[in-house]
């Protein structure tokens, strides 16, 4: 409790009511202190350099550095013993797997070669030890390489349905 917080009074009421001065006859006016708490004193000054009665504060570490690191690694942990952190994730990997199955999905041959042009240099990248994600490098291009083989197979059945209909159409006898 501070000094600045109400004090009980022993007649039990309100601690946050303004005691009442004067009034009307026969009225009490604030009773004696309870036990172990005195009147309200503000708190005295402390002249410089003399030691305070309510003892020293907790000693704080001086302030870090300007531009230092104040926040712990991400994840809130340290690594544990033996294992650094890792290099950082490259986005090449990332663009040739979504890429990839966006060539699977819709786009064919104008996502399917640049994903496996985008994983490769995210697989050289990786090898290097620039990345650590060839996994997801190698999945892109993989599947850059299936949808631009279904792609292909689809061009193909199409223009063999193309030839097929054009030769139908020219051995069918006009009437």
């Amino acid at each position: 409790m501070s000094s600045t917080d109400p004090q009980p009074s022993a007649s039990g009421g309100d601690p946050w009511r303004k005691p009442e001065t004067g009034g009307a006859p026969g009225a009490a006016g604030p009773g004696p202190a309870a036990p172990g708490y005195g009147p309200a004193e503000p708190p005295a000054s402390v002249p410089p350099g003399a030691v305070s009665p309510y003892g020293s504060g907790p000693a704080y570490p001086p302030a870090p550095a300007y531009g230092a690191p104040q926040y712990p690694a991400p994840g809130g942990y340290a690594p544990a013993y033996g294992y650094g952190y890792g290099y950082p994730k490259n986005s090449y990997a990332v663009w040739a797997l979504v890429l990839g199955i966006l060539s699977l999905v819709s786009c064919g041959f104008l996502t399917g070669i640049p994903a496996i042009i985008v994983g490769n240099n995210a697989k050289k990248a990786a090898a290097v030890g620039e990345a650590d994600n060839p996994g997801m490098a190698t999945a892109g291009v993989v599947l850059g390489w299936i949808g631009t083989a279904l792609s292909a197979v689809g061009l193909l059945v199409y223009l063999v349905w193309i030839v097929f209909a054009v030769a139908m159409v020219a051995t069918t006898p006009s009437t």
